[in-house]
């Protein structure tokens, strides 16, 4: 572990001071604004992030404005950006603030951390730049700072090695500048020690570092076990009426909580075989006869007009139009996809119907929307791809 009379952190600043990129948010001591990008810099890179941040705090320059804002019109204006869990959690925390600490965001590390969606890294970011509280900020880029600065032979998710890492900055970090000191570790990790290239020969801390006296920088951080991707199916109905289609709202949570979507299902990949000709469950022999076919096989069960009935009748309650459904569907369709969306720990293989449909559908969990409402709503990036072209991998 690195001494408490090392030099780096003065190397480190040094090295930040003279080459640290100019962005919106680190021209600003507002802590709200400071709250505001790290939330949108959560798993999105920078260049994305700047465009977003400032039209956000256009339409919401305060807590007050945020908290006094519908949810809609918060997610709308994060359209885009992906993860929307994170623009509710910065609404509900506004509202939070807004009511319990008369709208100025709190002052110190620990009063931060009673805001609901904020967590020690986004508390200590905020408490050290707009307060200069001596207090850590640890993200995935200092982390692997850390590790590869101590040689560290843990996964860094480990209780351990967050003990491990926040002592050695208890003893870093510099009492004058740890907001600086913060952004510099933030600022090495995402331009020099990167996760997949070193660049040691540029680093301020080259000497100090004992993953490269080892020769051992790609060794750190130590990996932990792969988190498995849930393979799923999502089936889709693309129901028109003229210029409008049909969407509904999702859950207020799991998976793109309180987003909006085309009315559809997801089924798990290894719970297809479950799944035949509308079932909810079948025969051994049903079942087992179709979980000893091929992919290609599987698959060709939802080509079948029977089986997106079958979905139509799950998803939409208003059963008036079932008649007119079944012989559209009688008369055959063109099933588009496959397309897939990859989420952090699931991955979408998705197919859809584009269906004409003569009258209103009355059900209260679905509504009518036009194309160009459709561009202001908070619609996940999967479903904007059924609108564009197929056969495309998108990651999100």
């Amino acid at each position: 572990m690195k001494q408490s009379g090392s030099v780096w952190p003065q190397h480190l600043l040094q090295w930040f001071w003279r080459v640290k990129r100019d962005l919106p948010w680190r021209n600003t001591e507002d802590p709200y604004a400071i709250w505001v990008s790290e939330v949108m810099l959560q798993q999105t890179q920078v260049k994305t992030v700047i465009p977003y941040y400032q039209k956000f705090l256009e339409r919401f320059p305060t807590v007050r404005s945020l908290a006094e804002a519908e949810l809609e019109e918060v997610l709308e204006m994060w359209r885009g950006l992906g993860y929307y869990s994170r623009a509710r959690h910065l609404w509900e925390g506004a509202r939070f603030v807004f009511e319990h600490f008369e709208g100025g965001v709190p002052e110190n590390y620990e009063s931060l951390l009673a805001i609901p969606g904020v967590g020690e890294y986004t508390a200590g970011a905020i408490a050290s730049i707009a307060y200069h509280e001596r207090v850590p900020a640890i993200d995935g880029n200092v982390n692997r700072v850390l590790a590869r600065l101590i040689a560290w032979e843990e996964p860094t998710a480990k209780v351990k090695s967050r003990r491990v890492f926040r002592e050695v900055l208890k003893e870093a970090q510099p009492g004058e500048y740890p907001g600086d000191f913060n952004q510099a570790l933030m600022e090495l990790g995402a331009t020099v020690c990167t996760p997949k290239a070193a660049r040691c020969g540029e680093c301020p801390l080259e000497m100090e570092c004992d993953a490269h006296r080892l020769g051992q920088e790609s060794a750190f951080p130590v990996k932990h076990s792969q988190v498995r991707v849930t393979e799923a199916f999502r089936f889709t109905l693309m129901i028109r009426k003229g210029d409008r289609l049909l969407v509904k709202k999702r859950p207020a949570s799991g998976l793109l909580a309180n987003l909006w979507e085309f009315p559809g299902e997801e089924i798990l990949k290894h719970d297809f075989h479950l799944f035949k000709d509308g079932k909810d469950c079948l025969t051994a022999a049903e079942s087992g006869e179709l979980y000893g076919k091929s992919e290609q096989a599987i698959n060709n069960e939802f080509l079948r007009p029977g089986f997106w009935y079958d979905l139509y009748q799950r998803v939409v309650s208003d059963h008036s139009q079932d008649e007119n459904m079944k012989k559209k569907l009688e008369k055959g369709l063109e099933v588009k996809g496959p397309i897939f969306y990859i989420f952090s720990h699931r991955r979408w293989e998705m197919y859809w119907v584009d269906l004409e449909w003569p009258d209103e559908i009355s059900d209260i969990g679905l509504c009518w929307v036009s194309w160009e409402e459709l561009k202001r709503m908070a619609l996940p990036v999967a479903f904007q791809k059924l609108l564009e072209e197929p056969n495309r991998n998108y990651e999100g």
